[in-house]
């Protein structure tokens, strides 16, 4: 299941990456929270689409699915949110959008 996102990358100073991957495909661990910002239980492996080069905002929209056939459907709704992780460190925040 393939849904659409939008991706805010961190900047640098704040713990992001130098700079959002150059590529179209990105995997990594996500978690994610739902609309009220509740932790939902565990972390899943992400793979994100890159639709298009980051706005002024370091923000981007993108199509996520879950590297894992049995990922949790249910947290790919909108409105839930999720963070990008790299190790321990957060990179991007996203909201599922559709």
């Amino acid at each position: 299941m393939k849904v659409k996102a939008r991706i805010c990358w961190l900047a640098p100073e704040a713990g992001g990456r130098e700079a959002p991957p150059s590529g179209p495909l990105y995997s990594t661990v996500a978690k994610f929270n739902d609309a009220n910002g509740e932790g939902k239980d565990g972390a899943w492996s992400l793979v994100v689409e890159l639709c298009g080069p980051t706005d002024f905002s370091q923000c981007t929209i993108a199509e996520v699915r879950f590297l894992s056939p049995q990922g949790p459907s249910e947290f790919l709704r909108p409105g839930i949110q999720f963070e990008l992780l790299e190790g321990r460190r957060t990179v991007a925040t996203g909201t599922i959008l559709s």
